[in-house]
């Protein structure tokens, strides 16, 4: 089963049927199935050979490197998954991807979730987040290497939570594909007593509050999840 397929098509179960770009939309699965719940759906993707729909759903041929070739304002909703960890340049993406969406559009975004107990046990011991384990040069320039997409930034929540704000956006829900509790879970109050003690520090020091991050950081969709899946809401504009 494709834990996150079916999570997206939860989400979507319960949005306003609208106008739905599927931006970097691979084989098309999610773009056939958001289409089958009644969205109106545009795949757009640089790889158009990989593309399974053509005689189902429109599809347009898409350069990430560049600017989008939409109108602004063009979309109620538009998705990005599993896609922003293979760009060189995801600052100029989200702000493309906001000047399409329609004020208060939504953006639905997803990444491998490396701070689950796995990946943080992963990055103690190798220095390699789950998801990230291959060196981005060896694996270049491996021959055995036939489909070439690599995992270029590893994105926590803090730095993706960030990215969006700077691009106009507020998040409005976090969510992950499937939850994976396993043994580790016993790690979890020793998890506790430590942020609880790095909060008690920096209030006597008079740093920032960190509770507010700490919160989203105990989820259980950010401990025990395989993917980070962000709703985020264009602002309005003034």
């Amino acid at each position: 089963m494709n834990h996150l397929l079916e999570k997206i098509i939860e989400i979507f179960k319960e949005e306003k049927r609208g106008k739905v770009l599927d931006l970097g939309c691979g084989d098309g699965d999610y773009s056939y199935r958001l289409k089958e719940l009644g969205f109106s759906v545009l795949a757009a993707d640089l790889d158009k050979q990989r593309f399974r729909y053509k005689n189902k759903i429109e599809f347009q041929q898409c350069d990430l490197t560049k600017s989008l070739p939409f109108e602004d304002c063009s979309f109620d909703y538009v998705l990005l998954l599993e896609v922003i960890e293979h760009l060189k340049n995801p600052y100029f993406v989200i702000g493309e991807i906001n000047r399409v969406l329609k004020p208060k559009g939504t953006l639905v975004i997803s990444t491998p979730n490396i701070l689950n107990l796995k990946s943080r046990l992963r990055f103690l011991f190798e220095g390699n987040w789950e998801f990230f384990r291959e060196p981005p040069l060896e694996q270049m320039n491996n021959p055995k290497e036939k489909v070439f997409n690599l995992h270029i930034i590893p994105w926590r929540y803090q730095e993706l939570e960030y990215l969006l704000f700077k691009k106009g956006f507020k998040i409005k829900g976090i969510f992950t594909s499937i939850l994976e509790i396993n043994i580790l879970v016993l790690l979890l109050p020793l998890m506790i007593f430590h942020l609880w003690l790095k909060r008690k520090r920096v209030i006597r020091k008079g740093g920032i509050d960190y509770s507010r991050i700490h919160k989203i950081l105990l989820s259980k969709e950010l401990l025990y999840g395989r993917h980070l899946i962000l709703k985020a809401v264009r602002k309005q504009l003034k």
